[in-house]
């Protein structure tokens, strides 16, 4: 396709928004969406178009599923062996109250900054029932595993999200000889204020300063009241599910393979497709010396582990066609072409902010933006002789914030998957606090600009 559809290239999001609002359905308003899109692209070639992209996406993103996947396997088998449920007994020891509940989720998460995949289900398997004990709503989970996950895994640069964004640092070239991408992310840290704001107003709202307000005040209302932790009435799955028999896990059955899974994504260079291989095969080892498992057993709670994850794996590839096919219209490219102009003298900072928040927002997909916006924003900031480390920080602090208010973004649909409500339900309980920090944030980036940039 030559050229953009300019204002066009907005309608599929426009769409998909509205479907969503109305059906409260994630697959089949990205579906609708997606497929007006091709139209819009291809007009009538559009099923061949639709084949092909199809193919493309699940090719490109084959290490993204796997990653889903597996892990959903090994949490499966953390969950099976009741080694999750030790583990969260020995938290019930500190968690004996609500507030401690949620604290122990925050610092749960807070331990798994290695990536946001591993942090989510890891950190929803042992704290969701320590939660529900304490009636906590379960959008007030999910809330805590979202506002905690994204931005912890980006402000520790030692993790999946910090190593590629290192990586598309020095893909500009801006990292002198014998130079690091990593030292240069490092330098941009002080500088990712949506990420820090984020956790600050999480921490208040933990520690009662802040008030619950917007649709979390009302569930968690009703939770307290009533004991319903769900959105809606359905009972929950794990509560009619029948009672594993056999030996059951202690908390070092949990504990050791995920020290594993992390060591090993670690030595890997932050691959945790390489960590989860290598941690089910020593869970597999460790349960079998320990007699908590067969082999048998072990293969076939890794395979319902994975295929508790085929919803999840359908909405990813969904969502990433999605994004192929709004950036065949042209959006990329006519979202920075009406903000361009603003990307000028003290405003940068916020622009580019408000630009990633947008683009990531639109799109799904954080990583994808970055790789969008640090070759164009890098010259751009470099020709007005401002800080580098502040652009580039404006471009991830705008790819989470973008990604919290997203409900077809990956982190959302996972977190939904986890705490067993919709991601909608997740996305529409978590934003206002989200804007509270993005309104912390633009102030910042404002503030910075007129302060060093005027």
């Amino acid at each position: 396709m030559d050229g953009t559809y300019g204002i066009i290239s907005l309608l599929p999001v426009l769409v998909l928004i509205v479907v969503a609002l109305i059906t409260k359905r994630t697959f089949e308003s990205l579906l609708i969406a997606t497929l007006l899109a091709l139209v819009i692209g291809y007009k009538g070639a559009w099923f061949p178009a639709l084949v092909e992209q199809l193919q493309t996406v699940a090719a490109e993103n084959i290490w993204v599923l796997l990653v889903v996947g597996l892990l959903g396997g090994l949490v499966g088998v953390l969950e099976k062996s009741r080694a999750a449920m030790g583990f969260a007994g020995l938290l019930s020891r500190f968690a004996t109250t609500k507030k401690k509940s949620l604290l122990a989720e925050w610092a749960l998460s807070v331990l798994l900054f290695v990536d946001d995949y591993l942090n989510i289900l890891t950190t929803a398997s042992i704290t969701k029932r320590l939660n529900d004990s304490h009636r906590v709503h379960r959008t007030m989970t999910a809330y805590i595993i979202g506002s905690t996950s994204a931005p912890v895994v980006v402000l520790i640069p030692l993790s999946s999200w910090s190593i590629y964004y290192a990586s598309l640092i020095e893909s500009t070239g801006i990292v002198p000889e014998g130079g690091s991408g990593v030292l240069a992310y490092i330098q941009s840290i002080p500088f990712m204020f949506y990420p820090m704001f984020c956790l600050l107003v999480l921490l208040l709202v933990i520690a009662g300063v802040i008030p619950l307000f917007g649709p979390i005040r009302k569930y968690q209302k009703q939770a307290e009241e009533t004991g319903q932790l769900y959105p809606d009435a359905r009972p929950a799955e794990e509560e009619t599910a029948e009672e594993p028999t056999g030996k059951a896990g202690g908390v070092i059955d949990f504990v050791l393979p995920i020290l594993v899974l992390l060591a090993a994504t670690i030595y890997f260079d932050i691959d945790v497709l390489a960590g989860v291989a290598i941690a089910l095969v020593f869970t597999c080892i460790m349960y079998l010396v320990r007699k908590l498992m067969s082999v048998a057993e072990f293969v076939d709670t890794v395979w319902e582990g994975f295929s508790t994850m085929v919803s999840v794996l359908a909405l990813l590839v969904i969502a990433f066609l999605f994004k192929a096919a709004c950036e065949n219209l042209g959006m990329s490219e006519y979202i920075i072409g009406k903000v361009a102009p603003l990307m000028a003298g003290q405003v940068l900072p916020f622009a580019v902010f408000l630009v990633a928040t947008l683009m990531t927002f639109a799109l799904a997909n954080a990583w994808g933006v970055s790789a969008i916006m640090v070759p164009l924003i890098v010259p751009l900031a470099q020709a007005m002789d401002a800080n580098l480390a502040v652009a580039i920080a404006a471009i991830f602090s705008g790819s989470v914030f973008g990604t919290q208010l997203c409900f077809y973004s990956d982190n959302a649909i996972l977190i939904g998957q986890a705490t067993d409500i919709l991601p909608l339900d997740h996305v529409k309980t978590q934003m206002p606090f989200a804007l509270c920090a993005g309104i912390l944030t633009s102030i910042a980036y404002l503030a910075y600009g007129f302060l060093f940039l005027g």
